[in-house]
């Protein structure tokens, strides 16, 4: 079977909205794009089952494994090179507040959820070579700092520093990551493949 059977061309993606869209990549056309505004960078491989909805930037080399959730809206999700999500990860740029006295907010109009829903909205940053483990959750304002992974099942919602593995299941590790050799072979295939 053609390839072509299999992966979007670069001319069908730029139909479904984005503005820009590299060379070489692999995104299946076994996922649902809403409402796209972004760009996909050069050989990125987006897997099946995958859902992209509103603003989603994803810079060179990055992968999106399969059954994956990006829910850009309006502030954006904002994916950096050589990044890899695994299976089944969720990413939220919007969320009802959990605590607060409120409505649920999914089917409700723009004037009744300023009356009666207390919302979260924030942009996602995910930096350069970051790893992101299955099943974890990305909620608004999750900032992950360059050459981080983050730890199977974890749920971040804030700033991850720069170099660190984390991993809130169970109980919060937090670990320093050799910085120096993950940057060395950061610097050296972004020289090779550019």
């Amino acid at each position: 079977m053609n390839k072509n059977n299999y992966f979007f061309e670069r001319s069908e993606l730029l139909k479904l909205g984005f503005s820009y869209v590299g060379k070489d990549c692999k995104i299946s056309k076994k996922i649902s794009i809403y409402g796209a505004k972004g760009k996909i960078g050069n050989r990125v491989r987006i897997d099946d089952d995958v859902i992209i909805k509103g603003k989603v930037i994803i810079g060179n080399n990055v992968h999106i494994a399969r059954g994956c959730s990006l829910s850009g809206g309006e502030e954006g999700i904002y994916i950096d090179d050589f990044s890899a999500v695994s299976n089944f990860v969720q990413f939220f740029t919007g969320s009802d507040n959990y605590i607060y006295p409120a409505i649920p907010s999914a089917t409700l109009s723009k004037n009744l959820r300023k009356k009666y829903c207390k919302i979260y909205l924030a942009k996602i940053l995910i930096g350069k070579s970051v790893l992101i483990g299955t099943m974890s959750t990305i909620l608004p304002g999750a900032d992950i700092g360059d050459f981080s992974s983050v730890g199977a099942y974890s749920i971040i919602y804030k700033k991850i520093e720069k170099g660190f593995y984390y991993s809130n299941n169970n109980k919060i590790v937090k670990k320093k990551r050799n910085l120096l050799k993950i940057k060395s072979l950061y610097k050296k295939i972004a020289r090779e493949l550019n």
